[in-house]
């Protein structure tokens, strides 16, 4: 049985931001976590923040944007940097563009900075947040692919 600080550890490191469940499955793994368990703990905790991401993300950032503490300026400021920087290639094909800007599991890249991306661009919730999920789910199968080759007795196949 795999403890469940194991568990949680997989699910708390999947839900932050640039580590999510790239750095997730491959811990999760490390400990010891059954491939699949880890795959949709790690899903689960990274896929938790993108509907928030999408549906509040801009208000929040033009309000720190506002703001007159200097961090929340700063920060703002950097996060929009971040999005500026990818937003181009995305923005040439729309909601396809979020999908595959999310499966590609590299750093950067992913639920936070995709979820953002699309609230930015104005893409509809109802459509956009599907395909950061399922994006996530094409990163995170790529993941446990690229992570049976350091963990080759966890995959399921090695049995």
């Amino acid at each position: 049985m795999v403890p469940a600080s194991s568990l949680w550890t997989v699910f708390g490191t999947s839900i932050l931001p640039i580590i999510e469940l790239k750095g997730a499955i491959p811990l999760g793994l490390g400990l010891g976590v059954p491939f699949w368990t880890t795959y949709f703990i790690a899903l689960l905790g990274s896929c938790l923040p993108a509907p928030f991401i999408v549906l509040f993300i801009e208000k929040i950032i033009r309000w720190m944007q506002g703001s007159k503490v200097g961090l929340f300026n700063r920060f703002a400021n950097w996060l929009m940097g971040k999005v500026d920087k990818h937003k181009g290639k995305i923005e040439k094909y729309g909601y396809l563009g979020v999908f595959i800007f999310v499966a590609i599991p590299l750093p950067g890249t992913g639920v936070w900075t995709g979820s953002l991306i699309a609230s930015v661009l104005g893409l509809k919730p109802a459509k956009a947040i599907p395909l950061v999920i399922l994006g996530n789910c094409v990163a995170g199968l790529i993941m446990l692919a690229l992570s049976s080759i350091f963990f080759p007795g966890m995959v399921p196949w090695a049995a």
